[in-house]
């Protein structure tokens, strides 16, 4: 049995104020804050008026109705634009017709200028599941794991539209925030939370909700259905994937990035040999369980064990024993 079955593995959650041991969360939370007021009050006028709207409306009695993304094109011509948000929201045509590849990530740090609530959820989650995942796996692992499932949310909405021939732009971290919901609850399947602040939920069903809820709608897309919702079914699908893969077949990416080409070797100066920092915080972990029971170690001490145990699975994986 290993430390993955133990009830104080499964107890662990991070400091439940502030940001202690995860950094890569702060400033990814800044990034989209700061991000969203930026596109929020650099503005433009807006392309049509009011009165011209209403004109195209009923110029339209007599001829035949708008199609959706005709009507939704519309509405977005009459609000105030943000060259912040047209810069770097996911637009297919952009991407695969002008090469504009940057905005399948910078997408995921945009927002819906008109509702709180859709960066607010967004940030909420991360906060909530990424800063354990960040203690577990590393700041350098957490960071390129957020940047890679937004970048397969990223690519299955591009997909989707490609199939579909939509083309309404999208903007939003939720398929990178749903790729860290989905790695936490690979984890932690059985945490229950309290799903919309209420209903007491564990993590798998939930999870298994989000599938659901996305998958209905993009198969409707497939079979050639129209689907009004504005929300980027696919995306949500494209980060769940990626982070139930990640999780469940051990990937990193650190060693990835490592072999990138044109990357700088960079020596590491000698060190003396001796014995690993984190062995030695393990053992002293390992003792207080002994004396004091699990329920006496801290946050920094769970997270201490949650990172030897991954390291630990790692290693007798490849060499091809099971824990």
């Amino acid at each position: 049995m290993g430390l993955y079955s133990r009830d104080y593995y499964r107890e662990f959650s991070a400091s439940p104020w502030g940001f202690d041991g995860a950094p890569v969360v702060k400033w990814l939370v800044v990034l989209n804050v700061v991000v969203f007021l930026a596109a929020l009050m650099i503005t433009r006028p807006p392309k049509v008026s009011e009165r011209e709207m209403r004109d195209r409306f009923a110029a339209q009695k007599d001829q035949e109705p708008l199609t959706e993304e005709e009507m939704q094109q519309l509405f977005r011509d009459s609000q105030r634009t943000s060259p912040v948000q047209e810069w770097g929201e996911l637009d297919t045509e952009k991407v695969v017709h002008q090469g504009q590849v940057w905005r399948l990530v910078t997408s995921a740090f945009l927002h819906a200028r008109g509702s709180v609530f859709h960066i607010l959820l967004n940030m909420i989650a991360l906060y909530w599941f990424g800063r354990t995942l960040e203690i577990m796996y590393g700041s350098r692992e957490f960071l390129l794991f957020y940047l890679a499932a937004a970048l397969c949310g990223s690519a299955a909405f591009v997909g989707l539209d490609l199939v579909t021939g939509s083309r309404v732009p999208a903007i939003g971290a939720s398929g990178a925030v749903l790729g860290v919901m989905m790695l936490y609850t690979v984890h932690f399947p059985c945490e229950e939370i309290f799903y919309c602040f209420f209903f007491p939920m564990q993590m798998r069903w939930l999870m298994a909700l989000y599938a659901v809820v996305d998958l209905h709608p993009v198969l409707l897309g497939l079979a050639g259905d129209r689907y009004a919702g504005g929300v980027a079914h696919a995306a949500h699908l494209g980060g769940l994937a990626f982070g139930f893969l990640y999780g469940w077949n051990q990937w990193r990416l650190a060693p990835l990035a490592d072999h990138v080409p044109g990357r700088r070797e960079r020596a590491a100066p000698a060190r003396p040999a001796r014995r690993p920092a984190d062995a030695n915080d393990l053992d002293r972990v390992l003792a207080k369980i002994s004396e004091s029971g699990a329920d006496s170690l801290t946050a920094a001490e769970r997270a201490t064990l949650t990172a030897a145990s991954a390291r630990l699975k790692t290693r007798n994986r490849s060499d091809g024993r099971h824990i």
